[in-house]
């Protein structure tokens, strides 16, 4: 029985069900199992390789485009970081896997002179090259640190292309007396 040319594309929820279903048609052995990502990690993981893709194309003759290194390492740089936020996840031995290729392609800018830099914890001295984009108050802090790496500093051959931006922490104010 077909579903009535009006229905299609309404939700995929149903193309959805009756997959599953047809699945049980078969022995356990030759079932398909559902994709390990969901829509959303599909769509954000497709998007990332475009970036990486785009950005490790033929360098342009006569050297290195700094701009496709720039990209490449940013774009590689947030992948990690945001798998290494995954971690706890269902998946975590598959996106083990991909954060493996991660680092070998971070691992091969290193080699050929390019080094991300990433400033989370590390103190905070107003006379570092950085882009700060906020202060923000911290009870506990005892002395000025990053709190978050925005965007990484990234040096090529030890001279600096990009400069980091980061959110630094500060001592939060104590109670003011004598009101």
């Amino acid at each position: 029985m077909s579903v009535p040319s009006g229905r299609r594309g309404r939700s995929g929820r149903g193309s959805r069900v009756r997959a599953a279903l047809g699945q049980l048609r078969h022995p356990p052995e030759f079932r398909v199992p559902p994709p390990f990502l969901d829509t959303g990690q599909a769509d954000w993981v497709a998007h990332v390789l475009a970036d990486v893709g785009t950005a490790t194309e033929e360098p342009a003759p006569g050297g290195a485009d700094t701009g496709t290194l720039l990209a490449a390492a940013t774009g590689i740089w947030r992948a990690q970081r945001k798998l290494n936020q995954r971690v706890g996840e269902p998946s975590a031995a598959d996106l083990r896997q991909v954060r493996r290729y991660v680092q070998a392609g971070r691992q091969a800018l290193a080699d050929g002179g390019l080094e991300i830099q990433e400033h989370d914890g590390a103190p905070f001295d107003p006379g570092q090259s950085l882009e700060v984009l906020a202060f923000q108050d911290e009870p506990g802090l005892t002395h000025e640190v990053v709190l978050e790496t925005l965007r990484p500093s990234v040096y090529y051959r030890g001279e600096r292309i990009q400069m980091g931006q980061v959110v630094v922490g500060r001592p939060a104010p104590g109670p003011t007396h004598g009101m």
